[in-house]
């Protein structure tokens, strides 16, 4: 199978033309052929190369002169490979070659199909039954690199030291001499004049035909130097596109990258500006707490002022009806020793009192609401809220409560427990029952009144 630039060979070679590549089939078969039982046995047909090992360029430049034109478009057709810009039939040889080096790089495994065809077009690798050492490896590649890789590699077998090596040359060249110059001669073929007696026109027909092979061989020459001239063309092309190709991507990750980095720092900005008004804003918000904290401490430094002189006032008085309780016992006492005894009165006023206050009691109902709602709280507030449940059954309208109904739901109160915590009731339809129903901070109550009415 002939390969890029290389004349397909052919068994009708006129003399004075330029040898052909011969067939790498044709060839092996022949060699094998004469050299008999001495042959070493061919590798296995599924011998593998660690192509993904390479880099990208030298895996790419491979495969291009390795592989045909129409073997690297049907690979891609298998692999269902593109390119983003460029329809699959339009891709040139060197961007398939790249395709196919990113494809086995990235999924080694799926280079089975590249080696089917470099077995198929090159049949086993030269030198596959021999160790090669890196010395000898690479004077193979640099034997195989120029135009003279044939005569290189058949002055190498000729100097050989060995006869049995040098011999192995002898069948190559015969069938060379062959293909070249034809076959050779019937050895019962009428023997060639001598010169003495040689006919003027033969030897003009000769010179001729010398001539012609001449003209023939420069013009074979001729043809395979603009082969060669448009082989570099084409190649120059196509690296010259392939660094256009790259030099239009980088530009355009360096576009991509400028635009980034403009939005990165963009953002940047406006993360910074949002932390500067966010900082600003916790402030002024922690200011205004402290300030309605303040005003709320003092609001209820005057109640309990307020509070206080209505107690001492309270007390006062207290005293003072004391006094005349007691001046009036002792007015009453002279009294009752001169005048005979009453009869005893029909209730006392203990019992009085007593009914008074059993008609003020409530019962307190704690729900399920209630008990979940204690979670997340501290013992002290938890102990706080029942102190002030059991306050709200004594008496509901006892001022340290400072019970208050909830604005859009009625029937429900609030009862202050702490600073920012308060303690949610409700009056029942049985008579004297109130249903404790939640501890919440006092932030959430508009969150649960809302709930509170789409439940109801």
């Amino acid at each position: 199978m002939a390969r890029k630039g290389a004349p397909a060979a052919g068994s009708n070679a006129t003399a004075g033309e330029a040898p052909p590549k011969p067939p790498r089939k044709k060839g092996r078969a022949a060699r094998h052929g004469k050299a008999g039982a001495h042959a070493p046995a061919l590798p296995p047909a599924t011998f593998d190369a660690p192509l993904h090992e390479l880099e990208r360029d030298a895996l790419s430049v491979f495969l291009y002169i390795a592989l045909l034109p129409e073997e690297t478009a049907e690979l891609v057709k298998q692999l269902n490979l593109s390119q983003p810009g460029f329809r699959q039939e339009a891709l040139g040889e060197v961007q398939r070659c790249d395709l196919l080096a990113d494809e086995i790089r990235a999924l080694p495994e799926r280079r089975e199909r590249i080696l089917e065809s470099l077995r198929k077009g090159w049949e086993r690798p030269a030198l596959a039954t021999w160790a090669l050492v890196p010395d000898a490896a690479s004077d193979l590649l640099d034997a195989c690199a120029g135009d003279g890789a044939l005569a290189l590699a058949l002055w190498r077998v000729l100097c050989d030291p060995t006869p049995e090596t040098r011999a192995a040359a002898v069948p190559f060249l015969e069938r060379l001499a062959a293909e070249i110059y034809g076959p050779a001669p019937q050895s019962g073929a009428q023997e060639p004049r001598s010169a003495a007696v040689e006919d003027p026109l033969e030897s003009a027909r000769r010179e001729a035909q010398q001539l012609a092979r001449q003209m023939e061989e420069a013009r074979s020459k001729l043809q395979s130097s603009e082969a060669r001239a448009e082989s570099a063309r084409k190649k120059s092309e196509e690296a010259r596109e392939k660094l256009q190709a790259w030099l239009k991507e980088a530009r355009a990750r360096e576009a991509r990258a400028v635009e980034e980095a403009a939005r990165a720092r963009e953002l940047a900005d406006v993360a910074q500006r949002d932390l500067a008004r966010a900082e600003r804003e916790l402030s002024a918000a922690r200011s205004q707490d402290a300030a309605v904290d303040a005003q709320r401490l003092r609001g209820a430094l005057r109640d309990l002022e307020a509070r206080s002189g209505v107690l001492e006032t309270r007390l006062e008085r207290s005293r003072e009806r004391e006094t005349e309780l007691e001046a009036e016992l002792a007015r009453l006492r002279s009294a009752v020793a001169a005048e005979p005894e009453p009869p005893a009165p029909s209730a006392p006023d203990s019992e009085q009192e007593q009914a008074d206050a059993a008609a003020t009691w409530l019962m307190p109902v704690y729900t399920r609401e209630f008990y979940a709602s204690l979670e997340g709280w501290d013992r002290r507030i938890q102990r706080a809220a029942f102190k002030q449940a059991a306050l709200l059954a004594q008496d509901h309208r006892h001022p340290s409560l400072r019970a208050l109904p909830l604005e859009g739901l009625p029937g429900y109160f609030r009862v202050r427990v702490a600073t920012d915590v308060r303690l949610l009731y409700r009056r029942t339809e049985r008579q004297n029952t109130i249903e404790i129903l939640s501890l919440i901070d006092r932030e959430d109550l508009d969150r649960y009144i809302k709930q509170a009415k789409t439940r109801s």
